[in-house]
């Protein structure tokens, strides 16, 4: 796996990055055999520290941390859905067998951080019923994004977006966005 198209190396507190995409490649079978067994194979992003960094190194801190479309599966590649999108020229690799789309990825805190991919088997063949979810999956390899460098923001706007879902706003945010928004006026009455 490889990561085609990179996140930006700066960005603000909440604001959503440009897509991530990664590409899957096969080394040992026929792309072929490999896409039909993709439809096993399930994509997760997930937030690491970075290089110097002096956050939390606690995977469940970090989990948090991370907002938007952290899952998916395996795309195959295929003129029509390449077609207009910025990664679509980098993708053409004999070995290729599909590639993994994560839009929308927001980091919640300041710091220095990387955005690691997983590609998880969920079952051994397409025949095989999907692992339950207690015994979960197994990790078959990772991938790491370049540093990305969050910086914090002095928009209120920006300082509760990812506390809630955009499209329906109901997200139980653990109570972040009462406290983001006594701060927020806390700072509006003081200047």
């Amino acid at each position: 796996m490889d990561v085609v198209l990179q996140p930006r190396s700066y960005t603000q507190i909440g604001e959503a990055l440009p897509p991530v995409v990664v590409r899957l490649r096969t080394s040992d079978t026929e792309p072929e055999d490999a896409l039909g067994d993709s439809t096993n194979l399930v994509a997760v992003a997930t937030l690491i520290p970075g290089p110097n960094t002096t956050g939390s190194t606690d995977p469940a801190v970090l989990n948090t941390l991370l907002a938007g479309r952290r899952f998916d599966s395996i795309r195959p590649f295929s003129d029509d859905e390449a077609d207009g999108h910025p990664f679509s020229i980098d993708m053409d690799d004999p070995l290729g067998v599909g590639y993994m789309y994560f839009d929308g990825l927001a980091i919640r805190q300041t710091g220095t951080y990387r955005i690691r991919i997983t590609l998880i088997r969920i079952r051994g063949s397409s025949s095989d019923p999907p692992v339950a979810p207690n015994t979960g999956g197994a990790s078959v390899q990772m991938v790491d994004s370049d540093p990305i460098v969050v910086q914090g923001s002095d928009s209120p706007s920006r300082l509760a977006s990812y506390n809630v879902d955009g499209a329906n706003g109901d997200d139980d945010d653990g109570g972040w966005l009462e406290v983001l928004r006594t701060i927020q006026e806390r700072r509006r009455s003081r200047g």
